[in-house]
């Protein structure tokens, strides 16, 4: 006899399958922090030293990837499978989490939902933080309990909260909330009062040193539309880089946000039952000030296993089986075949290899530096020495494998910009962004000393014509001195 949990496990297994079939193999669509992370995990790996060390100190999920960067170097696939395993773990604590607060059918409904939806793969494809963050949620409630039920002091699920406060710090500002929410149940719950010093003494230390570690979370932007982090529902992906909001994206956002604001306020007693339920509950509502798609997935969260709990609920008191369920099973099946369709466009798109504006424009550099290594080997000539600042870094050098640094920071005049990029032979840009205008101010006044290889409407390519690309001087070998001359006196050493 197959036991439930063995069902869970098998349709997880097979949902794992059909998701990593779905999913892009090339080098772009990724996020820059993952990017960087990851590049960091191939760099130690293969012993190798590049420029991604002066990109900063990723986030922890690095560790994540690291053990399989020693077995499959080089391919991005092999993080896209751990993100699968850490979104199927995910997936089964909060199946649990839901059935003990309100029963089976709520949480294979809810979770069922969630595994399908187009924001869980865009997530896992573009190695987003979002499920990292509802995964050591989830995980960081469990921990808690056990930790609780049997307090040893400096044990085991002592370390390991610490150690998810730490992760969840280093992802996203989100993170912030567990290790406040933590301080706070420690505050007004302690075991023992011993206990509480050490606990609220370790959480205090793990918090500000992953904040000094990591230095500011980088790629986030604070007061982002939070409309159009929901896009990937109705536009199957076409908007990723963020273009015009439209009438439909306005109607589409605010029925989900007026659906979400419904939620927090109608299910806020539920939520905040539990630590996980607070932590999604505050979570949304922190993340909401950034509006990116750590958002959308905490929502998504936050409306399936709390709103599509509390309708069922309500719908039970009903008559009728339109009444209980039937009106419910139709807006399911409707929600479903809708994910399922968003699914199925994002695995075309990956198969017409259909990219996004500045990966199309990545991906033009990546062109460029392998037809001048092409050009190299055919005439045999020595590897090119390139070395490319992009507005991108991390994403630059996981597409071209060259080496790739920050822009330059604005000089006070063109002349001294040119020194400034020494040793530069290309550069990628947006050149409408705010902060590039004094930059592509100084470029423009260069004139010859820098040419524009590609103009597209995610960026500019620029190429330095004479860049200086002075190798190292070669230190002079000792000479060895003569032997004297038969004959000759034996001079002593003065230094004696």
């Amino acid at each position: 006899m197959i036991s439930k949990q063995q069902w869970g496990m098998f349709v997880l297994l097979v949902w794992g399958v059909v998701c990593f079939m779905l999913l892009h193999r090339g080098p772009y669509g990724i996020e820059e922090q993952a990017a960087k992370a990851v590049l960091l995990d191939w760099s130690i790996a293969d012993q190798v030293a590049n420029t991604i060390v002066t990109l900063g100190a990723p986030d922890f999920r690095t560790l994540f990837w690291f053990p399989l960067s020693f077995l499959f170097p080089g391919q991005i696939l092999a993080a896209k499978a751990v993100m699968i395993a850490v979104t199927a773990a995910t997936a089964w604590g909060l199946y649990r989490w839901q059935e003990e607060r309100q029963g089976e059918e709520h949480a294979l409904l809810s979770s069922g939902l969630w595994l399908i939806s187009p924001l869980i793969l865009l997530q896992i494809d573009r190695l987003s933080p979002g499920v990292f963050v509802i995964g050591c949620f989830m995980a960081a409630y469990w921990v808690d309990r056990a930790y609780r039920s049997q307090p040893r002091m400096l044990g085991g699920m002592f370390f390991t909260q610490l150690g998810l406060a730490a992760l969840l710090v280093s992802l996203h500002p989100v993170g912030l909330v567990y290790p406040a929410l933590l301080a706070w149940n420690w505050y007004r719950y302690p075991v023992t009062p011993l206990q509480q010093r050490f606990f609220l003494g370790g959480l205090t230390f793990i918090t500000a040193f992953s904040l000094w570690f990591i230095w500011g979370w980088g790629g986030v932007t604070w007061f982002h539309n939070p409309l159009s982090s929901w896009m990937p529902l109705w536009h199957h992906f076409m908007d990723l880089d963020g273009s015009e909001t439209g009438w439909l994206d306005w109607v589409g956002g605010g029925v989900i946000f007026l659906l979400l604001l419904w939620t927090m306020l109608a299910q806020r007693r539920v939520l905040h039952e539990t630590l996980l339920g607070r932590c999604l509950w505050w979570g949304t509502l922190v993340s909401a000030l950034n509006g990116d798609a750590t958002f959308a997935v905490l929502g998504l969260t936050v409306v399936l296993y709390a709103g599509l709990g509390g309708v069922l609920s309500w719908s039970a008191t009903r008559l009728g089986f339109m009444g209980q369920r039937g009106w419910v099973l139709i807006v399911i099946f409707v929600v479903s075949t809708l994910s399922m369709q968003g699914d199925r466009d994002w695995y075309e798109f990956g198969r017409a290899q259909t990219l996004s504006l500045q990966d199309q424009l990545i991906a033009t550099l990546a062109t460029t530096v392998e037809q001048v290594r092409h050009q190299a080997e055919k005439d045999h000539a020595p590897e090119p020495r390139l070395r490319v600042a992009s507005q991108w870094p991390a994403r630059t050098m996981l597409a071209c494998r060259c080496d790739t640094l920050r822009l330059p920071p604005v000089a006070k005049d063109a002349t001294a910009q040119l020194v400034m990029m020494k040793g530069l032979t290309h550069l990628i840009l947006s050149p409408s962004l705010p902060e590039n205008v004094g930059l592509v101010r100084n470029l423009s006044l260069l004139g010859n000393e820098v040419e524009t290889s590609a103009l597209e409407p995610g960026g500019v390519l620029l190429v330095i014509k004479r860049p200086n690309l002075d190798p190292a001087k070669p230190q002079p070998a000792l000479e060895e001195p003569a032997p004297p001359a038969p004959g000759d006196p034996i001079k002593e050493d003065k230094g004696k």
